[in-house]
């Protein structure tokens, strides 16, 4: 037993060490470890477990949301375009004013909404009004604009010579005759030319050009007739 307590003494002499010192390092470095492990596997388990209670309550709120949203673009497209497009309130009271002052009265937005998506506005129809059309009816009025007749031909063709009715400038534009076309069949010296034989000209692709060309080789009064004919026969 002496033999032993005096080896200890000996270790703890040859070491040159504190014992107290060399447990509490010890005891420093287990702890140390411990605590390290602890951050690297997550050591509070009821912290962890509320982060995840929270990532759930998140994820099931973002895709119960997500759920109401349109996943197609052109429907959103679509739906700013039409809205985009809509007349004002503003726009809509100015042009019932205007509509009630030409005698058009009892519309609601909605009709206006209606007229103005068929291409027929206050001003179109006051326009054709102005051209001697007084009694023009809102159904003549959508006739005319969905024929894509605008106020200006009208007045174009009144100016050059023609008393017309609306269903003959419908007809005319609906066969491709413009106030140009006709205007140019004027100059070459057919000022006569009748809405029918404009329409049948159109129809059968009969160009200024080639007039004036017959023109020069038949002479500058060749019918206008047989230059129509000249074209159906050379097709």
């Amino acid at each position: 037993m002496k033999s032993r307590n005096k080896n200890f003494k000996n270790n703890l002499k040859g070491s040159g060490e504190d014992p107290l010192d060399d447990f509490l390092s010890r005891a420093e470095r287990k702890n140390s470890e411990k605590t390290e492990k602890e951050e690297t596997t997550g050591g509070n388990p009821g912290r962890t477990i509320f982060l995840v209670i929270i990532i759930v309550l998140f994820g099931s709120y973002f895709f119960k949301g997500i759920g109401n949203i349109s996943l197609n673009p052109f429907n959103a497209i679509s739906q700013t375009a039409f809205n985009i497009q809509q007349p004002s309130e503003d726009l809509l009271n100015r042009m019932n004013s205007r509509m009630v002052e030409m005698g058009y009265a009892d519309l609601n937005h909605d009709d206006l909404r209606e007229l103005r998506s068929q291409g027929v506005t206050a001003t179109f129809i006051s326009n054709v009004r102005a051209l001697g059309f007084e009694g023009l009816t809102l159904d003549d009025a959508v006739r005319l604009a969905n024929a894509n007749i605008t106020s200006t031909f009208m007045a174009m063709m009144i100016e050059l010579g023609y008393d017309l009715t609306l269903d003959e400038y419908i007809q005319l534009r609906r066969a491709g005759v413009t106030a140009h076309y006709t205007s140019n069949v004027h100059d070459l010296g057919y000022r006569d030319v009748t809405p029918e034989q404009l329409i049948r000209m159109q129809r059968i692709g009969l160009t200024t050009s080639l007039i004036e060309r017959l023109q020069q080789e038949r002479g500058q009064d060749v019918p206008l007739e047989d230059v129509i004919r000249h074209r159906i026969s050379n097709q």
